[in-house]
């Protein structure tokens, strides 16, 4: 009876440590390993390349050259191997919850490939645009406000996230506010926004009453620091294009 006793005893000590050890495992990556995925990618190895961009907010949008669009999120999931051990995997999972591809995760920072399942059926490589002028840039290099005319563009930090808030005084009567939730790519050193920008429009009448209307909140676009200037790539009516905003001091 003693005996039996023990055995259960250390059965149970067993599996505590075991889930203790993955629980270790999964405190090591946790939801912060989709930052070292999140970027703009592109497909190789095929004709008919797509490219997939990848936020920090663990949705992910796949193009095809044709223009089709997928949608769907990226979740981190884990692997147990024979001895016990477990291993982080991406898997991207369409809109309708069904998946579509697992990508192990890599010891790099940022990871710069993607490969699909075990037999690497899919590729997925990093952009490498701008890696010229990138160096130096960091997410802190974004922060404070940015000013051209009657432009203004202020950038804050919230938490693993950026908050963009675009002010564009069209004259005395009207104005436009653009607020943007954006992700650090830190691959490419930009921020970007994907269909989730919200633009409001102001109006004031004579009487100095003012009225406001939510233009749309879908909007995307990508901020770019190089060398001392930020450029706004306004993806839904290419409002920012030519201008170049200098930080305030």
């Amino acid at each position: 009876m003693k005996r039996s006793f023990l055995a259960g005893l250390w059965a149970i000590l067993a599996l505590v440590l075991a889930s203790f050890g993955f629980a270790l495992q999964a405190e090591a990556a946790g939801a912060a390993d989709i930052k070292e995925i999140v970027g703009f990618w592109h497909e190789e190895g095929v004709l008919d390349a797509r490219s997939l961009i990848i936020s920090g907010n663990g949705n992910y949008e796949l193009y095809s050259r044709g223009g089709g669009a997928a949608y769907g999120t990226v979740q981190v999931a884990w692997e147990q191997h024979p001895d016990g051990t477990y291993s982080p995997w991406y898997n991207f999972y369409e809109a309708d919850g069904t998946l579509w591809m697992g990508c192990a995760k890599s010891n790099e920072s940022p990871q710069h490939d993607l490969w699909s399942g075990q037999d690497g059926a899919l590729h997925f490589a990093r952009n490498e645009n701008n890696s010229a002028t990138r160096e130096g840039v960091t997410p802190e290099s974004y922060l404070g406000i940015w000013g051209l005319g009657r432009c203004t563009i202020d950038i804050s930090r919230d938490g693993d996230m950026y908050m963009a808030t675009i002010k564009w005084a069209g004259s005395a009567s009207e104005s436009a506010v653009w607020t943007y939730p954006c992700t650090y790519d830190p691959y490419e050193a930009v921020l970007f926004c994907r269909g989730q920008g919200v633009k409001t429009d102001y109006v004031w009448d004579e009487k100095g009453e003012m009225t406001s209307l939510e233009a749309y909140t879908d909007g995307s676009c990508t901020l770019v620091m190089r060398e001392g200037v930020l450029t706004w790539n306004d993806e839904k009516e290419n409002l920012g294009d030519g201008m170049e905003l200098l930080k305030s001091p």
